[in-house]
């Protein structure tokens, strides 16, 4: 089993901000789980973009790292946002994981601001890191802002921030409250004479740099035209070591939440062309750490010849299926195999089980899988391809047509019917 954490942020074009705040993120989620691969993803296309054309710096973003962890054969991911709150951009990420959910293990760490002890836990980390604003100063910071209804995360993170101190001040670029409204509350207290300017955003990009500590237009400027003595920090909140150690958290009820065991699957894998195999059981053989090859004594085993072009390494396990009608030599051979496979999905293994045909049809594993089920772990099943099909479709014709069904066709009018072309 591989298992990996992504982390997923907006992104900057600011290299030296992306190393302080982003890199030293993910940094801190490898530390914090040493045998996670930690991949970097960004949702801001423009930025992805930028990097490349300008720096020849290639950055996924959440599809394309989510299909590159994939194909590497990772079964486990979390997903670790370093968005602010639940904003556009944590829904647009939401969106572009929806399809692995169906084929990977798949949990997602929530962003900074989420649960109320997430806004106790920021106010008290920002209060110890960022300047103290003396009495003739109030501390105002930038958020990004957005139209989406969690914009109302900035009220009541400066709420958290006033029990601390009660000039502290939050406004946003994109957003309300904006700066009118903090110019506003400024002017009711004659005392302050001085403001502090920070960005209330995970990197001092753009925004930090140019809409609030610029020449130009910018809030710095628009106060310092009000008369207050501005200064800015231009740290973003990736450089607060208790924003990182909140993420770490976040990450680590996302990889709690992972299923603990490994996983069995029940692989069809047709009727012998091992081009007839489907892409789902191609993928999970080529993900698997143990692939179990049913042996009923004979010296030819057709399973492992149809998937053997497709396995690179992984272990196998040959299981003892005998081919007698005495149910309780079956049922004793059914119980040492589920007892097999359920040590190897303790060791966390994703095991695949080979089954000609398709396993639903007449089929040794779906005895093994309800005794692996009934105890508890994770099965399922892929469908193959069964070998009535495959002869219709070698003789290029139809089983059943209009009227017709599969018991009227010549070629299926034995006795046994479709249960003598389906396969072990």
């Amino acid at each position: 089993m591989k298992q990996a954490i992504l982390a997923v942020s907006f992104g900057t074009s600011y290299p030296d901000t992306l190393e302080k705040t982003i890199a030293a993120t993910e940094q801190a989620l490898a530390a914090a789980f040493p045998n996670w691969e930690v991949r970097r993803a960004f949702t801001s296309g423009m930025i992805i973009r930028k990097l490349w054309q300008r720096d020849g710096l290639l950055i996924d973003n959440v599809d394309q790292a989510m299909r590159r962890l994939e194909a590497e054969g990772f079964t486990h991911v979390a997903v670790q946002s370093t968005h602010v709150m639940h904003g556009d951009e944590y829904e647009k990420m939401l969106a572009q994981l929806e399809p692995y959910r169906l084929r990977m293990q798949v949990r997602v760490g929530m962003p900074l601001l989420h649960a109320e002890s997430d806004y106790a836990a920021v106010a008290d980390g920002l209060h110890k890191w960022l300047p103290h604003p003396q009495a003739d100063e109030a501390l105002v910071l930038m958020g990004h802002g957005t139209s989406h209804f969690a914009n109302s995360a900035y009220a009541q993170m400066e709420h958290m921030l006033q029990a601390k101190c009660d000039r502290i001040l939050v406004a946003t670029v994109e957003g309300y409250p904006t700066l009118g409204s903090v110019r506003q509350q400024l002017a009711k207290n004659p005392a302050i004479r001085k403001v502090i300017l920070a960005p209330f955003m995970l990197v001092a990009g753009d925004h930090a740099r140019n809409d609030m500590a610029g020449d130009g237009k910018s809030w710095k400027a628009e106060l310092e035209a009000d008369g207050y003595a501005v200064r800015c920090v231009l740290q973003g909140l990736g450089q607060c070591p208790a924003i990182r150690a909140l993420f770490v958290e976040h990450c680590r009820q996302a990889v709690q939440a992972l299923p603990q065991g490994g996983k069995l699957w029940g692989v069809g894998v047709g009727p012998g062309d091992p081009e007839l195999l489907t892409m789902k059981a191609v993928r999970v053989l080529r993900q698997a750490d143990v692939v179990m090859v049913p042996d009923t004594s004979g010296s030819e085993k057709t399973a492992l010849n149809i998937v053997k072009s497709y396995l690179d390494g992984q272990e196998l396990v040959f299981v003892k299926t005998p081919m007698v009608r005495d149910r309780a030599v079956l049922d004793a051979a059914y119980e040492t195999a589920a007892g097999q496979i359920c040590a190897l999905l303790d060791q966390r293994k994703q095991v695949a089980f080979l089954t000609l045909g398709d396993p639903t049809i007449f089929s040794t594993y779906m005895y093994i899988h309800e005794k692996v089920q009934r105890q508890g772990y994770a099965a399922e099943i892929v469908p193959g391809v069964t070998s009535f099909c495959a002869a219709a479709a070698r003789l290029n014709t139809s089983l059943c047509q209009g009227e017709r069904t599969a018991s009227d066709h010549p070629c299926l009018s034995s006795s046994r019917g479709i249960a003598g072309c389906a396969g072990q």
